[in-house]
């Protein structure tokens, strides 16, 4: 029994079991306090096997280590310093903080990407010895490919070690030394005038509700993950506006990302399209858009797009694009009709307005162009008028 459990890493030393792991590259045996009975043995075996799982699917964490072996001699060389000035203790009180301020959901997300890329490597250091240069190896070793995937790794880590600034665990945050990598723009893809509504018309095809769906969201200018979370109690068809307080962001609910409520005008055709959905949903559901087949709620954006977007368009002879045109298209149509750029993006929840511009600056300028040429056209033209009036 002895010899087969020492080559699963497991064996006894004076009155006590060890386990044997690596972890991070560094061979770890360490004292569990039980006895080498029997049935400790197979508890012992059991705890290994538990903690190599963790360490391969890069969840066995400096906490986990404590956890398991509070008494350990490796925790008292972590540095030499209190475990309390971790990269791992750095992370968890960020993440406390940040809580206060961000959607829980974007914590969450934060959280486990700190969790499975940053802390295996470092979570057991002290924050001030880890340098430029071993975080910066550590994430192009990663291999992340995807420049998203990527800058989204990198966000919460710039944020633990601006966090570690702040309250002068380090001086310098060596992680904004380590720069984004550039996204190449999707742009947008509105709908040309005459083709809404063509769409909209093959929607009937499909479901009166698919139609209100989509007819609402291109004159809204909503979010495709606000639309599915939207409910009865945010509209207020009296003063013609919709509050929005909330999305559905992959299968979870969570609140918006400024945790602020965006009141939004709605335009005749949203409002209409709203009045139209109220004999489906109303009364038998909170949420005014639900599955036309079950009359559930909308758990995903996907069933809008395979159902009702994709045919709508093909029937229509329109090319295909992502449901969330339909915001681009919005703030298209706002812009052609010479609305105040700024009040478009405060409708449709930018943060940040000179994204706004950047995103839209096309449409933006070549409508300002026209106007201003129309300008310069008017004056020549009563000019014209006055000479041959005389």
């Amino acid at each position: 029994m002895g010899d087969n459990n020492v080559s699963r890493g497991v064996y006894p030393h004076g009155a006590s079991l060890y386990v044997d792991f690596t972890w991070e590259g560094q061979r770890h045996r360490e004292r569990l306090g039980l006895r080498p009975t029997a049935a400790n043995w197979k508890a012992a075996i059991d705890i290994r096997e538990t903690i190599v799982r963790a360490i391969r699917l890069g969840k066995f964490t400096l906490t986990t280590f404590v956890e398991h072996f509070p008494n350990s001699k490796f925790l008292k060389k972590c540095g030499g310093r209190p475990v309390a000035n971790t990269v791992e203790a750095a992370v968890e009180t960020y993440l406390i903080i940040a809580g206060l301020k961000l959607a829980a959901s974007t914590v969450s997300e934060y959280r486990n990407t700190l969790r499975r890329f940053l802390l295996p490597a470092f979570g057991f250091r002290h924050i001030d010895t880890v340098t430029y240069e071993e975080l910066a190896l550590h994430l192009a070793g990663l291999r992340i490919e995807n420049a998203k995937t990527f800058n989204n790794l990198l966000t919460p880590v710039r944020k633990v070690w601006a966090h570690a600034v702040d309250t002068k665990l380090v001086t310098d945050n060596i992680a904004r030394k380590i720069d984004f990598r550039a996204i190449e723009d999707a742009s947008p893809d509105p709908l040309e005038l005459e083709q809404i509504d063509r769409v909209l018309n093959h929607l009937l095809q499909f479901d009166a509700q698919w139609l209100n769906y989509f007819e609402f969201a291109i004159f809204s200018g909503l979010r495709p993950s606000e639309l599915i979370a939207l409910k009865w109690t945010h509209i207020d068809f009296r003063r013609k506006k919709v509050s929005v307080k909330g999305a559905r962001v992959r299968g979870r609910d969570k609140e918006t990302k400024s945790k602020r409520v965006r009141h939004v005008d709605l335009q005749t055709r949203a409002l209409a399209a709203l009045t139209r959905q109220k004999m489906y949903t109303f009364e038998t559901s909170e949420y005014v858009f639900c599955n036309p087949a079950t009359g559930q709620r909308l758990l995903s954006t996907s069933t809008a797009l395979e159902k009702a977007w994709k045919p709508a368009l093909a029937a229509a002879g329109v090319p295909y694009r992502p449901a969330r045109q339909t915001r681009h298209t919005f703030a298209t149509m706002c812009l052609h009709a010479g609305m105040i750029p700024l009040y478009v993006a405060q409708q449709m929840g930018h943060s940040d307005p000179n994204l706004f511009f950047k995103v839209y600056a096309k449409w933006i300028d070549g409508d300002a162009n026209r106007r201003e040429i129309e300008k310069l056209d008017s004056l020549f033209l009563t000019i014209h008028e006055r000479r041959h009036g005389d």
